[in-house]
């Protein structure tokens, strides 16, 4: 679990996107340059001549945080139909072909909550050929009936392989019931019936209100030079058109998760019967509108993964939890446009009452760990220098690559706001004890969160009455999709 966060915190470090209008392209960080054309799409240039390739990406601000009920899995679908050709590349195949005439090796294409991107690897010697590629078929994709439709059996074949899916339906049940006003803007999958249901004339609106220009970003990398990727940025996207029509991103209505905490109990077939496992989160900070607040969160993070620290030492001590160690239990934020979440998890040994264990976990979070975080004596807040070094050092380690770097600013490009990662460093510098406890009082103290215990279905049968009795509702997969 905690290299998993770990790897969460590297990619919320390189999280970054642009406003700015200047003739200095030059960043404080060496060999990564930017530009803003005068249609306000952004381009990064990461310069690396280790080996003669170009990564080549381009990213649009769209995905599960942008839908509303009625559009929900329309920007997946999308993201497919720009894969079945377009202005220059009539046909599927004639796309795949001039992929292979490039040398691309691996290419992909993504949505998630924030973001839609395309991406591959070129010989840096045809790079200017990648970029128009990727022009060609971000801007004018076939969106014909024909192949929509062809295309809706293939996103509805993935929808449909998650239903019977464990992990996915206790994710999906869980995280509805972390945005119980809007659980469409953390699905990218979307409603089958509405992907079902889907208009030529729906998906030209998604082009024309999120597949422009000031709503994307360009991003290559490896052996290149970045004035010649501007000047060739210029010539193919210098003529696509801002539109009037863009769509104004809508925050979602509220953080209020609940007015008590929310309980809920999975039986997984995976789940071993020696243990117990429980996970406690809460509405975070968010980048489009509580980016101020990320840096103190992203501090508490590094100061939680103290092995044998204050965190891990609270749980592992406590006789009701039986947490064989510091490796069983963690904690972690991670920021997005609009649903960042504080998360606590714990892995304990069912050597008693599994109810008991769930509610005392809880217990221990909202009280116990929460005096010693908040207390400056406990010795918890003492590590801030350390962890502001920590942060700092993982920051360094993902820059290695032109790659590396690239792809998680697009991330962010589409979650954190202007200059974000430019003053990242100066603004984690000046975290203090009040800063991190400010956090915490905001996000954490007085807050109801959901908490999901899961135990396998033999654990659960033994103790169902108790689970159901004790407030724990039974997480299903005929309630577990928002849209059922």
């Amino acid at each position: 679990m905690k290299r998993k966060f770990f790897a969460g915190m590297v990619l919320f470090l390189c999280s970054i996107a642009f406003s700015f209008a200047q003739d200095d392209t030059k960043t404080n960080i060496e060999g990564l340059y930017r530009k803003t054309l005068d249609n306000g799409m952004q381009i990064f240039v990461m310069e690396n001549n280790s080996a003669p390739l170009a990564y080549v990406e381009i990213a649009v601000r769209a995905g599960a945080a942008t839908q509303t009920p009625e559009n929900a899995g329309l920007f997946h679908l999308y993201e497919h139909l720009m894969f079945k050709g377009n202005a220059k590349y009539k046909s599927q195949q004639e796309f795949t072909e001039a992929m292979n005439r490039l040398g691309v090796g691996e290419w992909n294409g993504t949505t998630g909550v924030d973001r839609v991107n395309y991406f591959f690897t070129v010989p840096s010697s045809v790079v200017r050929d990648g970029m128009e590629f990727w022009s060609y078929a971000i801007r004018t994709p076939n969106i014909d009936e024909g192949e929509l439709e062809r295309e809706k059996g293939v996103v509805l074949s993935e929808i449909n392989g998650k239903f019977t899916n464990p992990s996915v339906i206790s994710s999906f049940f869980f995280m509805q019931k972390i945005f119980p006003e809007s659980p469409w803007r953390v699905d990218s999958s979307g409603d089958p019936k509405t992907v079902q249901n889907a208009t030529v004339e729906q998906m030209k609106k998604i082009q024309s209100e999120f597949y422009v220009p000031d709503n994307a970003a360009l991003f290559v990398g490896g052996d290149v030079k970045h004035e010649e990727i501007f000047k060739y940025a210029k010539e193919i996207f210098g003529d696509w058109k801002r539109s009037s029509k863009k769509a104004e991103f809508k925050e979602p209505p509220s953080k209020k998760v609940s007015d008590k905490l929310v309980k809920l109990v999975f039986a997984d077939k995976s789940m071993s019967d020696s243990f117990v496992s429980a996970r406690y989160a809460l509405r975070g900070p968010d980048g489009e509108t509580d980016s101020g607040d990320t840096y103190a969160a992203d501090v508490w993070a590094t100061l939680v993964d103290e092995p044998g620290g204050v965190f891990t030492s609270t749980f592992t001590e406590n006789k009701i939890l039986s947490i064989p160690d510091s490796d069983y239990v963690a904690a972690g934020y991670y920021t997005q446009r609009a649903s960042g979440l504080v998360s606590f998890y714990s892995y304990m040994m069912n050597d008693g009452n599994p109810v008991e264990k769930s509610d005392e976990f809880v217990r221990v979070i909202e009280n116990d760990l929460l005096e010693k975080m908040l207390d400056p004596a406990s010795g918890f807040l003492k590590g801030i220098k350390n962890a502001e070094r920590k942060l700092e050092d993982s920051r360094i380690y993902q820059m290695e690559t032109a790659t590396g770097i690239l792809s998680n600013l697009s991330s962010f490009f589409a979650s954190c706001g202007a200059d974000y990662f430019f003053n990242y460093d100066e603004n984690i510098s000046k975290v203090t004890e009040s800063d991190v406890q400010g956090f915490l009082k905001k996000y954490v103290e007085g807050k109801n969160g959901v908490l999901l215990v899961t135990v396998s279905p033999s654990v659960f049968e033994k103790y169902k009455s108790d689970f159901l009795n004790g407030g724990f509702e039974e997480v299903t997969s005929d309630k577990a999709f928002w849209w059922r």
